[in-house]
């Protein structure tokens, strides 16, 4: 075995013995969380392995409340619009205080700076639903994540008035900034927006966004930061595991992927193949009618697998995707990357604990 085959060997155990430790801790922090629109669970998984309680999570979609009860069990986890979800009622179910609400509502739509009704996109409405369910259930923290896309709507005046919105709502001390998740070691450049919000302004002045581990660069990476971890990283010894159904292609298509080289893109569909040596882009969702855009496999000539996206996600072995391959797909390309929402929590909780 040559000496760069072994690291590279030694590099991508070091990644899935961190994925392993996206467990259930059998000690907990103390602290309980809530999650809505909890997707495919990766803030939810975040959370948990980062110590914190579950002890209710929704979402509109059933599958999605499935996989959340398949993989972390023993609490509430049941489908709810969340515009007849009250958070006074999930108090009195739960029994306890609440320390933490987590989840991304859809704001792509929301606008405030005319009439609410004005709204057309539904979508947009469920922010305001986000902020009342806070208010009602009135945790110590809470965390709301979304694209980058959102800040720049309407010229970034959409965004100046989300956040006095849920300032004004909630009466929470907020921040927010923008993370990319390769900075914590998942192999894939994702960007997210993270707001938090604290009930007192104590908690609010101790907390501290989680330190930059990964550099940006696979060539040449910032001073004092470690090289990006390799797409390549996701795609070995998956043959065995949950979620992973090759997707059938024609003969036309095998043909041209094949002639796609790493990090090119084929020009018919627009489909881009992943560089191996590099984080990949960014996971998207698939469409609801079963297309969508997953990438070409780095070395074969195919769509990946959910199991492979969700590798990309730093998702571990053992999380398994409630539903067929285009549900599954949807769970994993809206979902925070576990290993970002552990870091997050884990500054929440300092925050929290002093």
């Amino acid at each position: 075995m040559t000496s760069s085959a072994a690291v590279a060997i030694e590099k991508r155990n070091e990644y899935l013995a961190e994925l392993d430790l996206l467990s259930v801790p059998k000690k907990k922090n103390g602290m309980g969380y809530v999650s809505v629109f909890c997707g495919g669970g990766g803030l939810d998984l975040g959370f948990t392995a980062a110590g914190f309680k579950p002890l209710f999570s929704s979402d509109v979609v059933p599958i999605y409340c499935e996989t959340i009860n398949n993989n972390l069990g023993g609490h509430i986890a049941e489908p709810h619009d969340i515009t007849e979800l009250s958070g006074l009622a999930v108090v009195s179910r739960v029994g306890s205080n609440v320390d933490v609400v987590i989840g991304g509502p859809p704001c792509q739509s929301f606008s405030i700076l005319g009439s609410r009704k004005s709204t057309t996109d539904p979508r947009g409405q469920l922010v305001y639903e986000y902020a009342r369910f806070i208010k009602e259930i009135a945790p110590r923290a809470f965390l709301l994540e979304n694209v980058p896309g959102i800040l720049t709507i309407n010229k970034g005046a959409d965004w100046k008035e989300l956040l006095t919105f849920f300032e004004r709502e909630t009466g929470y001390h907020i921040q927010w900034t923008k993370l990319n998740a390769v900075w914590f070691g998942v192999p894939q450049y994702r960007q997210r927006v993270v707001v938090v919000g604290f009930r007192d302004e104590e908690d609010y002045n101790r907390f501290n966004w989680p330190t930059q581990l990964y550099s940006e660069s696979w060539s040449e990476p910032d001073l004092g930061l470690l090289h990006p971890r390799q797409a390549m990283l996701a795609f070995e010894d998956v043959s065995h595991l949950p979620n992973h159904i090759l997707r059938k292609h024609g003969e036309r298509v095998s043909t041209r992927y094949s002639s796609v080289p790493p990090g090119g893109r084929d020009r018919k569909d627009h489909t881009d193949r992943v560089h191996p040596n590099r984080p990949s882009g960014t996971v998207l969702v698939g469409s609801g009618a079963g297309g969508g855009r997953p990438f070409i496999h780095p070395f074969e000539h195919r769509h990946i697998t959910v199991r492979e996206a969700a590798r990309l996600q730093s998702f571990p072995d053992w999380w398994d995707f409630a539903g067929g391959p285009t549900a599954a797909y949807r769970q994993v390309g809206n979902a925070v990357p576990p290993l970002m929402a552990k870091v997050l929590a884990r500054q929440i909780e300092t925050a929290l604990k002093g």
